[in-house]
């Protein structure tokens, strides 16, 4: 038994409607812990909020290709990429743990795991939610 057309347009049009919002989510959800944890860092006289600053940043960089993805119902396009900036969030945690870089006395070549780490998750975040722009919402059919 099929489901009346005005009913499957109204299904259809809430699909893309999520589709459109997903990505507008996907990007708040990088961009708040990135505004909230740059607060946090730019206590220069505090390297335990320095480091906190940096554990909420990663952390939104890592939840955005789930939220953006899972929001429009693609959760295997939300595995790839969330599963990559998680993997990029956690290294950027590991080395920070190894190498303090808020260390004022360590020289710039023992910063570079964590900058590299933290450029590594900015991207593969960012990716996942310029991933779902481009994707869009699904076509629909005849």
């Amino acid at each position: 038994m099929k489901a009346p057309p005005a009913r499957a347009d109204e299904m259809a049009e809430a699909t893309e409607t999520r589709a459109v919002a997903a990505p507008l989510a996907g990007a708040l959800t990088a961009f708040v812990p990135l505004v909230v944890g740059s607060v946090l860092v730019s206590h220069d006289s505090n390297r335990a909020l320095q480091r906190d600053g940096i554990a909420v940043i990663v952390a939104g960089f890592a939840a955005a290709p789930w939220v953006s993805h899972g929001i429009a119902g693609r959760w295997r396009r939300a595995l790839v990429f969330g599963l990559a900036a998680a993997a990029a969030s956690a290294g950027t945690l590991i080395a920070m743990s190894a190498q303090d870089p808020f260390d004022p006395s360590i020289g710039n070549h023992k910063r570079l795991p964590f900058g590299f780490m933290l450029t590594a998750s900015f991207f593969l975040g960012a990716g996942g939610v310029v991933d779902s722009f481009v994707v869009g919402p699904a076509s629909r059919g005849p």
